[in-house]
């Protein structure tokens, strides 16, 4: 062979090399790209102190803040205040033994609202060292509330806590959990967290339950085995942070942060069962919970699976509208799902890392789990608890119940502080803050190629509480530092989602579209161009850019929004590619940003353009540069 019949070959090769380099779309999806520098002006409250809590009654929102209580309306107008301190020792509930000039900050510990008798509100405070205050704010309906401020009282009898009765002391200066669980007398389920290192608040049970007395100066244990305590072996030595509580059907539930067993070094987040009508700790479990992360693309080892130990917020819902998700978790529209922020701790303590993750668990599924455990036997005697007297069962499941996290793939430097969740347009919306003080909505999907935040905004410097508040006004109240701030559920706004394919994603939930460029509500588009259900096909590059003519080369083309609407699903029907002119058939497509297809020839077919054009919808793009040609041989003789 001549050395000039070695060229086309040659140059064939390298053609083909420089083809496969360059022949690979950028499957990189739009969908995430959002603007984090948009600033939204939103409702605000500021008070003077660090807020710690916040509860609603009526349409009023109650805020527990350091030193002061305040009562809001629903626009965050300060209707009016109460200031629980600084406090020197004789203005405190109970007797104090430091110094009687110093006065002590009153941080909130909880702040509960009940029903029953006066409507009431009960504010704990660190300086009344356990002991709550009751705030009268209804005797008559017809009248309307009270001030905050109007008729406050120590919640104690003071004979009683000098002989030494504790039942009136209620919350650690540690953090506590106080739920209120109201049938035909009001019973406080109380858990208080142990922190070795901080200085711990006398008399006080780790966890408990106590009614009130029907006299109104104070609360009364049914028994003594209406509390249960650390051994005192442990305390001072071992970590355990009540972090969330709820209340579902027959059952009331606390999640802590604790260390795996007494004598382990690790830490795992747990779940806590008590019988909601029990005067008596009677029948309590506990199950480790554990949110981990794998590559679903790979077969599951050792090494491929993430731990979220640490807990950092929770929120309890059900999610009666949703009906896909309910198909995904297999619930239905009265199950309550518990949907937890969790985070990577660091080894061998309870603090968190900036790797976080969100894992949605269903109660019938815990309970079952439970059920299970208790009937194998697999359970322990509950170990590092005084229990004072036998009961029916207290026991500690060993075996955790596994997680695959819903959300993290965003999440893996940043660390969550809070958690709620809303159904807006019978779609399930998780709202969620983190360590600086932003502010971030995603649609919970499971198994989704599209969970990413259609809000993220910030909101402050200081981290996110975890005591939010959902309004009935479709608004969410967020707690930063001194701060509230009033956020809509379907989100502020759409300046955020800057490709078309993020705002019809979220349209569902924000009532944005796209007009002109822009994703707007609608009532900013002057233009009838706004949509919520199609984007513009775009065409990036394709390849080859020449084929024979009525030969069957593959063209791949690759770009954004081909076959997308915001149904999240690729729709073969609404696409259809020509190239030169010619019909191209679809062989095989990449989500939204790459086709494949073979050219049709049809009769005496002419070559009417050099054209690869994609209609998606009623939508269509072109990129000029392909060219048909006909197969041309060389003969050479030897």
């Amino acid at each position: 062979m001549s050395a000039s019949g070695l060229y086309p070959s040659l140059l064939l090769l390298l053609w083909s090399l420089l083809s496969s380099a360059s022949s690979q779309c950028d499957h990189s999806s739009e969908n995430s790209k959002i603007n984090l520098n948009v600033d939204y002006k939103l409702p605000t409250f500021t008070s003077e102190f660090p807020i710690q809590n916040m509860v609603t009654l009526d349409g009023i929102i109650y805020v527990g803040a350091t030193n002061r209580i305040y009562a809001l309306s629903p626009n965050l107008t300060k209707l009016s205040e109460y200031s629980t301190g600084p406090l020197r020792a004789n203005e405190t509930c109970r007797l104090q033994t430091h110094n009687p000039n110093t006065k002590l900050d009153n941080r909130n510990i909880a702040l509960v609202t009940e029903n029953i008798y006066d409507k009431g509100l009960y504010s704990c405070g660190s300086a009344d060292n356990g002991i709550c205050r009751r705030h009268v704010l209804y005797e008559d309906d017809e009248i309307g509330p009270k001030m905050v401020d109007d008729e406050v009282y120590c919640f104690t009898d003071r004979a009683r806590l000098r002989k030494g009765v504790d039942s009136d002391v209620v919350v650690s200066a540690s953090g506590s959990q106080v739920l209120n669980v109201e049938s035909n007398l009001i019973k406080f389920f109380v858990g208080n967290s142990e922190i070795p290192g901080n200085t711990a608040t006398p008399n006080t049970h780790t966890i408990s339950v106590r009614k009130m007395k029907t006299s109104q100066n104070g609360f009364t244990f049914f028994s003594s085995g209406a509390h249960m305590d650390l051994l005192a072996s442990l305390r001072g030595n071992y970590y355990l942070r009540y972090v969330y509580s709820f209340n579902s059907g027959p059952f009331t539930y606390f999640l802590t942060v604790q260390h795996v067993s007494k004598d382990s070094t690790a830490f795992h987040t747990r779940i806590i069962r008590m019988c909601a009508t029990d005067s008596v700790i009677r029948r309590y479990v506990e199950m480790p919970l554990q949110c981990i992360s794998t590559d679903k693309r790979r077969k599951r080892s050792t090494e491929d699976v993430k731990v979220f130990n640490i807990l950092q917020g929770a929120y309890v819902s059900k999610i009666k509208e949703d009906t896909e998700l309910q198909k995904q978790l297999k619930v239905g529209p009265n199950d309550d799902v518990l949907f937890a922020a969790f985070a990577k701790g660091k080894p061998d303590s309870p603090e968190a890392t900036s790797d976080s993750a969100v894992c949605v668990f269903s109660l019938n599924h815990i309970n079952n789990m439970i059920r299970r455990y208790m009937q194998s036997y697999e359970c322990d005697p509950h170990e590092g608890m005084h229990e004072g007297r036998e009961s029916t069962y207290r026991l500690q499941i060993t075996q955790f119940l596994p997680r695959l996290e819903y959300w993290h793939q965003d999440l893996s430097h940043t660390l969550l502080t809070s958690i709620t969740v809303a159904t807006v347009h019978a779609r399930t919306v998780a709202y969620l803050g983190t360590s600086d003080g932003r502010h971030l909505q995603v649609r919970v999907i499971l198994f989704s190629r599209s969970s990413s935040p259609h809000v993220n905004i910030a909101l402050d410097s200081a981290p996110v509480s975890s005591s939010l508040l959902l309004q009935d006004q479709g608004r969410l109240l967020v707690a930063t530092g001194n701060k509230i701030t009033s956020v809509p559920l379907i989100g502020p706004g759409c300046d955020q989602l800057t490709t078309c394919t993020s705002c019809l994603l979220s349209s569902r939930v924000t009532e944005c579209g796209w007009c002109n460029g822009r994703c707007t509500r609608s009532s900013q588009c002057s233009s009838a161009e706004w949509s919520q259900e199609y984007c513009a096909p775009v065409i990036t590059k394709f390849w080859p850019i020449s084929a024979p003519l009525r030969g069957s080369t593959s063209l791949t083309i690759c770009g954004h929004n081909f076959g997308f609407d915001k149904t999240e699903s690729f729709r073969s029907s609404m696409v259809s590619v020509e190239v030169g002119g010619a019909s191209c058939k679809l062989d095989r497509h990449g989500g939204w940003t790459e086709l494949q297809c073979t050219p049709v020839f049809n009769g005496n077919f002419t070559i009417k353009n050099k054209d690869v054009k994609v209609t998606s919808g009623t939508k269509v793009a072109k990129m000029e540069g392909f060219a048909f040609g006909v197969r041309k041989f060389k003969m050479y003789i030897f």
